[in-house]
């Protein structure tokens, strides 16, 4: 297991999580309101493997939270830069969903990849078809 950095593009909000680098790394191309409007590319990562830098209070006050919905995906921007660097996706409320461009893959680069489509349009269908919920699950 190797760690890698996360970050805004500011700098301020900052985490770490582990995974085995010789994995593949499926990344999830979403077109619900929110994902299709910041084309963003995530990937998944079970809470165990996510660690927050500083404190929780000071992640809460440097960011801004937004829900809406069934208020399951918990999305914190930062309050500078206005970048999600990661976030509690509704898909896996047990992990975390990572911004792929948001990671320093360090000197070795980003594993072998495969980009997934996500139906978020039609949530509850896709979430049943793709097993997107067996990402963060403890094994």
């Amino acid at each position: 297991m190797e760690t890698y950095n996360i970050q805004c593009h500011c700098g301020k909000i900052k985490a770490n999580f582990r995974r085995d680098r010789d994995l593949p790394l499926t990344l999830w191309d979403c077109n619900c309101s929110d994902c299709r409007m910041r084309r963003n590319l995530h990937f998944m990562i079970p809470a165990s493997d996510f660690t927050l830098e500083g404190s929780k209070k000071l992640f809460e006050e440097q960011t801004i939270l937004y829900q809406w919905g069934t208020k399951t995906a918990v999305r914190r921007f930062c309050s500078t830069c206005g970048i999600l660097p990661f976030y509690i996706p509704r898909s896996n409320p047990d992990g975390y969903a990572v911004t792929y461009h948001c990671v320093d893959w360090g000197e070795y680069g980003s594993p072998k990849t495969e980009i997934k489509y996500y139906d978020g349009q039609n949530w509850e269908k896709s979430h049943a078809e793709t097993g997107i919920a067996k990402e963060t699950a403890e094994n």
